[in-house]
Formats: structure tokens, C-alpha cells, sequence
């Protein structure tokens, strides 16, 4: 086997050259496909609410009525470093209050099946888009889909964490570069052994 392997590899021997030319060609090709600018949409539920307020009748003979307050809060946001365009954020209720945070261009419709199609123009790379959803009475509604022009959206999941100080955040910055320059002369140590 080891025989055949070097008769090949010295039949190679006149184009080496153009192999591996043809090698880094290759190499840069893949590279830039990867890091190519692209959209990246990822969206998900932050934080939810729900109140019930009795509000008391004006004769005292008869009950109170109850309300029921609901309040969900999404975001939206576009990872990627090229525009998203023609986005559409659906819910599956059309909510009695929407609010959209940073202010700008945005349709609501309420399309089949009572859904709620939020349409926004564009988000810019990195952008961050709030959109806070109030419901009375009526059950809540979770994310039917989130797409654009250019790809599909991502639900990430968003847990509450803790903000630390700079000085937190740079220590575990640290720690995990020496863990991981660890692990690398470990495996060359095994390697060159």
C-alpha cells in the first residue's frame, strides 16, 4: 500500500506546482463562501405577563368583573451582514395593542385565520427590533413565522442572566483563551509522540 501510495505521489511529481495552486484556489473559494455577507435572522419571547384586575361594579349587588391582561414581549433581530428586506413577523392572534420599538415604517394586518402579519421595510445588520404585543381578554398568541425576502428566521431561546462588571468579563475572556491554548499543547504533545 505505502509502495503504490509514493508511486503515485511521484507520478504527481510534474504538476505539483499547479496542485497546489489549484489547492489554495480552492481553499479561498470555501473560505469566502462561508464569510460571505448574508442575512441571519433569529427572533424569540423574552418576558411575558399576566394580570387579572377586578374592577368593582357600581352597584354593589352584583359582582365585579375580572380583566385579563396579558403582555408579551418579542424581538427580532438580524445577525447577519447584509439588510434584511421585506420582513414578516406572524403571530398567531392579532393583539389589542402592538407597539413596535425602534419607531419606523410598519403595516399590521390581520390576515387568514385571524392572525396578525406585522410587516416591516428592512433591518439593518445588527439591528434590534422590539415588538411588544398586548392582549385583554384572549388567550396569547405565539410566533406563526418570521421570514424575508432573503431567508427564514431562527427561534433562539433567552434566558434572564446576570449583567457582570468588565472586570468579570474579562477574566473569564482569559481563562477560557488559557483552557483552550491548554487543550491545544496537549493534543500536540500526543501528536508528536
Amino acid at each position: 500500500m505505502n509502495s503504490a501510495l509514493q508511486s503515485g505521489w511521484a507520478a504527481l511529481a510534474p504538476v505539483y506546482d499547479d496542485l497546489t495552486g489549484l489547492a489554495f484556489t480552492l481553499l479561498a473559494a470555501v473560505i469566502f463562501y462561508l464569510f460571505r455577507p448574508k442575512v441571519k435572522l433569529t427572533y424569540g419571547k423574552a418576558n411575558n405577563s399576566r394580570n387579572v384586575i377586578s374592577v368593582p361594579s357600581t352597584d354593589e349587588s352584583s359582582t365585579p368583573t375580572t380583566t385579563e391582561i396579558y403582555a408579551e414581549k418579542f424581538f427580532l433581530k438580524n445577525n447577519g451582514k447584509k439588510p434584511a428586506t421585506s420582513v414578516e413577523f406572524a403571530l398567531s392572534d392579532f393583539p389589542a395593542d402592538i407597539s413596535v420599538w425602534q419607531p419606523r415604517q410598519t403595516k399590521y394586518e390581520r390576515v387568514e385565520k385571524g392572525n396578525c402579519l406585522i410587516s416591516i421595510p428592512q433591518i439593518a445588520p445588527g439591528e434590534l427590533i422590539i415588538i411588544d404585543c398586548v392582549y385583554l381578554n384572549q388567550r396569547a398568541a405565539f410566533v406563526a413565522s418570521v421570514k424575508c425576502a432573503e431567508c427564514l428566521g431562527k427561534e433562539v431561546p433567552f434566558w434572564v442572566t446576570r449583567r457582570f462588571s468588565n472586570w468579570v468579563n474579562w477574566l473569564a475572556l482569559i481563562l477560557m483563551i488559557f483552557g483552550v491554548t491548554f487543550i491545544l499543547q496537549v493534543i500536540l504533545k500526543l501528536t508528536a509522540s
